[in-house]
């Protein structure tokens, strides 16, 4: 077994995704050097939040999901793994207390970015982590050996690279796209790269208005006639538009088309009924029924905006408030409940606060953030194809994504460095027989497929079995739970076997039928006749007849106890009940299924106690099998039942 020293892990950039991911490599054990091209780290947190750094939202993992406008299913993994309460934590152990605010919205107490930057610094420092500053890496490639990073005609070598160079927003921060060229040079997709959650500027002249905020306004954005933003809070005026937390979250809704085709609408008094509000506009003219109409609003409206009103109502200012028509009223009560403005553009890159598109997320595992064509390069926070709303969700993202890349990076460098040469590798499984058993959603097909596609060995899908025979009764309309008929229609079953470049195809009654059994209906019926004990009879002689000839791996039911109890390998595969719920929904939710966690988690636990209860061969572990807890990566069980497949093999 080969060795090159400490397992190496090249962060580029030193953002939040950056340290956090350079932190985590380190805890890992990882060497860990963070390469970054400003003078220190951490340079646009620091400016986060008008100086304050909205660090994250205390809500539950499943409401930062909600609050993602791009891509939310692709962020589950990262973010239930690393939540916002995690977040807290974090910074809280590091040093710095956070207070919550309207909104959930959390940020130090001391309301200073540089408080949650410098402990992100701190944590590095203690964690072991080197940084290269003022080094600006241009090019990244892997030469066959290990990952190579280029800064001018400078290399420095890693096993895993982790890139959170960020996006494109804030330029002068040093965002100014160096990731996207690097994949872009090694053949991934880059969606384009617009700014989000950035000022609207309006055809309307608001300069007058420039400085003003407006609190506990609603604002309206539509298309046509489709609402496609209603929210409550704060707003401000700009020289040439419109800005704040209600408008920045608002231009994440924009971005479908020309931003001009938009219409905003702002209710300045979302309180009032429209009676209550015609009610109030007669009581204040009243009030001031000698006054000027320009002097009678003070009571309303914000002194800074009345002038703007009144010239929108078309009213002649100097007209005395007792001779305002009821048309005029009705119009100035149209204007207070929706006051419009018309986007004309979006402000610059140099406004936004996040940058809207980047990698794709098809090309990046979520499970690792590893990108899937190129092992051992790691991509996290703002270079994603994700964005959300303000209140500290972005930053939430930054920190899970990073967290969950410098994680993965650190046990794939380990995996490199530790892993013997080619020849030595070379195993001869062809007489080894794996079974893996565990309750429903521990992972079991998974980790089956993945041993069976590392070792050569034939990967023997027990379930496509069931499938068959479930599709068979559908197609001849039996009933799922007429357990009669289906027991006499066993006798027209014919189901084989068959492989061809690695890949199992299911053959019945002489015809493939693959793609024809994974159907919801077939799922059903599958479900339904693996409970009767004579279909499991009748296909109990196929499945041994598979497991005697040696190479083979099995995962389903009573594989190690019944079906091949004199396997060389043996895996109880487990998991709790709530870890295997949150696997199942997240694969529901990514199928486009509309359940929730706890009708996942209540079925689990019913088929648990079915399972174990049942009369015929009750899920239990074989004497000899040895019990995989599956609370690690995919990858590392992987590598785990690799290793007692090698010392069978006499390795």
């Amino acid at each position: 077994m080969t060795n090159k020293g400490k397992n190496r892990v090249a962060v580029i950039g030193a953002g939040p995704a950056g340290m956090m991911a350079a932190i985590t490599s380190a805890r890992c054990g990882a060497d860990v050097t963070v390469f970054e091209r400003n003078p220190f780290a951490g340079k646009k947190l620091r400016i986060t939040g008008k100086g304050r750094c909205n660090v994250t939202n205390d809500c539950a993992p499943r409401e930062v999901l909600e609050a993602v406008k791009r891509n939310p299913k692709f962020l589950y993994s990262a973010v239930y793994r690393f939540t916002p309460a995690d977040t807290m934590s974090f910074f809280e152990e590091a040093g710095v207390p956070l207070k919550t605010e309207r909104g959930h919205r959390v940020f130090p107490e001391s309301d200073k970015a540089y408080d949650i930057q410098q402990a992100m610094v701190r944590e590095m420092t203690e964690a072991g982590v080197k940084t290269r500053y003022k080094t600006r890496i241009d090019r990244v490639y892997n030469d066959g050996r290990s990952w190579v990073l280029c800064c001018g005609e400078k290399k420095y070598a890693a096993d895993a690279v982790v890139l959170a160079t960020g996006g494109v927003s804030y330029p002068g921060t040093g965002s100014t796209g160096d990731g996207f060229a690097m994949l872009k040079r090694l053949g991934m997709r880059i969606t384009e790269l617009r700014p989000s959650l950035v000022p609207v500027n309006t055809e309307e002249k608001v300069g007058e208005l420039s400085g003003l905020t407006l609190k506990n306004v609603t604002l309206s954005v539509l298309y046509g006639k489709k609402c496609v933003f209603r929210e409550l809070g704060e707003m401000l005026f700009t020289h040439t538009g419109v800005s704040g937390p209600l408008v920045l979250s608002a231009s994440a809704n924009m971005q479908d088309h020309p931003v001009s085709e938009y219409a905003m609408r702002v209710n300045l008094k979302p309180g009032m009924s429209r009676e209550e509000l015609e009610a109030r506009v007669v009581k204040d003219l009243s009030k001031y029924s000698a006054k000027d109409f320009v002097n009678s609003l003070s009571d309303l409206l914000p002194q800074k905006l009345i002038q703007y009103v009144v010239g929108m109502t078309g009213i002649d200012p100097r007209k005395k408030s007792r001779d305002v028509s009821k048309a005029e009223r009705i119009r100035l009560c149209d204007l207070l409940s929706a006051l419009p403005f018309t986007p004309s553009s979006f402000g610059s890159l140099d406004e936004a606060v996040i940058t809207r598109g980047g990698v794709e997320v098809d090309q990046i595992n979520p499970k690792s953030m590893e990108a899937i064509s190129w092992p051992g390069l790691f991509v996290c926070g703002e270079m994603l194809d994700t964005d959300a709303y303000t209140g500290g969700f972005n930053l939430q993202i930054a920190f899970s994504t990073g967290r969950l890349a410098g994680e993965s990076a650190a046990g794939f460098a380990e995996r490199e460095n530790t892993k013997e040469p080619e020849e030595e590798r070379k195993v001869d499984f062809s007489k080894i027989r794996v079974a893996i058993d565990g309750p429903s959603g521990a992972g079991k097909s998974t980790i089956a497929k993945l041993v069976a596609a590392e070792t050569g060995l034939i990967y023997v899908d027990t379930g496509s079995l069931y499938r068959a025979v479930g599709l068979y009764m559908a197609r001849q309309g039996t009933d799922a739970y007429d357990e009669e008929t289906i027991v006499a229609s066993l006798k027209d079953v014919d189901i084989k076997l068959e492989y061809s470049e690695g890949k199992q195809h299911v053959i019945l009654n002489g015809e493939c039928v693959d793609g024809l059994i994974r159907t919801e209906e077939v799922s059903y019926y599958a479900s339904a006749v693996s409970k009767i004990p004579r279909v499991r009879e009748f296909l109990m002689n196929l499945q041994k007849s598979l497991g005697d000839a040696g190479g083979v791996i099995m995962d389903g039911r009573d594989i190690g106890t019944v079906i091949i109890p004199d396997a060389e390998v043996k895996i109880f595969l487990v998991a709790d009940a709530e870890e295997r719920a949150r696997r199942r929904y997240a694969e529901q939710i990514e199928k486009g299924l509309d359940v929730t966690y706890e009708e996942v988690l209540q079925s689990i636990i019913a088929r648990d106690q079915q399972d174990s209860s049942r009369d015929v061969a009750p899920l239990k572990p074989a004497d000899d099998a040895v019990t995989l807890i599956n609370n690690r990566t995919i990858e590392d069980a992987v590598n785990f039942v690799i290793g007692l497949m090698k010392e069978k093999a006499g390795e």
